[in-house]
């Protein structure tokens, strides 16, 4: 059966049930009211004839007087056999209806002679002493006595009818309340149990068990329901082995291309631990690709584990220029550097996955940087003399101590001289790029008020940004807290930054100077209203060499964050055309002494 045939049998049963209960109760109160009607009848007989056996006597009490009391007692003793003789009439009607077998006709035509009797007999003393009505009264009280056990008898059977009526009547709804419920679990237990059933198989198909089936034949909405479950599931489970096996070529396809690129390759999960290693990498690092640990059991392994855990925090961005990004690892005889090229993995949803991580073997390039390094402090060093004599022999014509020079002299001397300033702040440059390469340039950490320090800065450069017209104001709280910053690298940044801004703003600009606290760092910004730096130029900017060759030296941003970067901060680069450029810096804060500045304790 169907869940509808199933629902319609049971209203059925219970509207069934329901209707025989109310017959049976209607006809159980008909009968109660038949049986109190013929008490009622029994009653009102009874009463009836105990009215005219009271009349009777009545009436032989003024027969007695009327021998004494002479035509008045006559009259009254008339009168009282007629109310006697119809009361006799009302009490043999009313005892019929009770007992039809019950007959008091014998009676009333006895007592109708009498009275014709004594009619004609008048007034004579002699004639009213009749032992007829006595014997009269003697069977009326006999009638009125059967009358009496009749009544009994009706009533009696009344309380056993009752009493029976009401006993079937409890035992049936007894009984009809248990089929009820019977009815009632059997069609819940037929609707319900094939739902849940369903919705057990529904939950296993939707966890994954794909063989699973509805078992539901029936054609109604529940069969219908059930079979497209099943078909759903036969879909997913073609579908899953379809997608299994185009995962399973897209990852083949994917160990293909990581095992044919020629630079070792790292692929670990966000704890570190190794998922994939190719065969330039299990080579390098002497470890199998099943290997988990492989990093932490490989000399040079914790360094690759702190980029990859930089990568996946995201505190440090992979960059090819920075000195930790340079491993160096000894392969035989040979050592050789490789630059470490981590990226964390993310799904669509933004939830980490792991990092990719590449070794770039740059032994060559970074013998070349070396001998690039040494050539510029050599050259910087061996040119320092030299330009400092053509300084001062420019300053001393320019000056006239060399005698007089006319407009044209002057002039070319004058020229001179700023090309000699340019090129003593690109030797100034090299020296202090090279003295970071080598090493002997040594950053001494102190702590530092950056309110003071930008206040500092544009009071040095706020002539040089008058003779333009260029507002230098400074945004930034006396209570930030001390940075930890050496103090003449602190000075060479914000200079780099505030001569650049100067060097690309109009007249009539604007540089801001500011500076707000993030956590446990603090970040500059040195924001100008200058033309702004073109999209393509923006992943070199701080490339060493990066300047376009009209102006700049080309080093002061590569040394910005080179100073940066060694004091443990970030440098980073916000800029449009005609909307300025934004460079800021970060600096973390002292750990040691106050945190903030004096006004805070008011």
């Amino acid at each position: 059966m169907s869940l509808y045939q199933r629902l319609i049998a049971g209203c059925f049963l219970l509207v069934v049930l329901v209707t025989t209960v109310s017959f049976l109760v209607r006809d159980s109160f008909l009968k109660i009211a038949a049986l109190e009607s013929h008490v009622r009848v029994a009653e009102h007989a009874l009463a009836t004839m105990q009215a005219a056996q009271a009349a009777l006597a009545q009436e032989d009490v003024l027969a007695a007087e009327t021998a004494f009391e002479g035509e008045q007692a006559f009259l009254r003793f008339k009168r009282q056999a007629e109310t006697t003789q119809k009361l006799l009439v009302a009490a043999a009607q009313s005892a019929h209806a009770v007992d039809p077998t019950f007959q008091l006709n014998e009676l009333l035509r006895e007592h109708e002679q009498i009275m014709h009797r004594r009619s004609i007999a008048g007034m004579r003393i002699e004639n009213l002493h009749d032992s007829q009505i006595v014997r009269v009264e003697q069977q009326w009280s006999v009638a009125l006595q059967h009358m009496h056990a009749e009544r009994d008898r009706v009533v009696n059977g009344l309380r056993n009818r009752e009493d029976a009526l009401r006993t079937r009547l409890i035992t049936f709804c007894g009984l009809s309340i248990v089929a009820a419920i019977l009815i009632s679990i059997l069609m819940i237990a037929s609707l319900i149990l094939p739902l849940r059933r369903t919705a057990h198989s529904a939950r296993q198909i939707g966890g994954g068990d794909l063989q699973h089936r509805v078992e539901w034949r029936s054609s109604d909405d529940l069969g219908a329901i059930a079979a497209e479950i099943n078909r759903l599931a036969v879909r997913l489970r073609d579908l899953r082995e379809t997608e299994s096996g185009r995962r399973q070529m897209e990852q083949q396809l994917s160990d293909a291309v990581v095992q044919s690129i020629f630079e070792p390759v790292i692929v670990t999960d966000a704890k570190g631990h190794v998922l994939k290693l190719n065969q330039a990498s299990q080579e390098l690092l002497g470890a199998a690709s099943e290997d988990r640990n492989a990093l932490s059991n490989t000399p040079g392994g914790d360094r690759i584990l702190s980029a990859i855990r930089a990568a996946v925090s995201m505190q440090h961005q992979p960059s090819g220029e920075r000195e930790a990004a340079i491993l160096p690892m000894r392969i035989g005889e040979a050592e050789h550097s490789y630059r470490l090229r981590t990226t964390p993995m993310r799904d669509l949803h933004g939830r980490l996955l792991g990092a990719v991580t590449l070794l770039e073997d740059v032994t060559s390039l970074t013998e070349v940087d070396r001998f690039k390094t040494r050539f510029l402090n050599v050259a910087s060093q061996k040119l320092q003399e030299p330009l400092q004599h053509l300084r001062l022999a420019l300053y001393t014509l320019t000056r006239g101590y060399a005698g007089h020079l006319n407009d044209l002299q002057m002039e070319i001397a004058h020229g001179g001289e700023l090309e000699a300033e340019k090129l003593d702040d690109i030797m100034t440059d090299l020296m202090e790029v090279a003295e970071l390469d080598t090493g002997r340039r040594e950053l001494r950490a102190e702590k530092l008020r950056p309110y003071y320090a930008l206040q500092d800065a544009a009071a040095r450069h706020r002539p040089q940004a008058q003779a333009k017209n260029i507002r230098i104001t400074v945004k930034a709280f006396e209570d930030l807290p001390y940075v930890a910053a050496d103090r003449r690298a602190l000075r060479t940044i914000l200079d780099n930054l505030i001569q650049n801004a100067l060097r690309y703003t109009p007249r009539d600009g604007e540089i801001r100077l500011e500076a707000i606290e993030l956590r446990d760092r603090v970040q500059f910004f040195i924001v100008d209203s200058g033309r702004g730096i073109e999209a393509e130029r923006l992943p070199g900017i701080f490339d060493r060499f990066s300047g376009t060759g009209t102006a700049g030296t080309g080093m002061g941003l590569a040394l910005v964050r080179r100073l940066v970067e060694s004091q443990g901060g970030q440098v980073a680069v916000e800029s449009r055309l005609d909307h300025g450029s934004n460079f800021n810096f970060t600096l973390p804060v002292s750990a040691t002494g106050p945190g903030r500045h004096p006004v805070e304790a008011g």
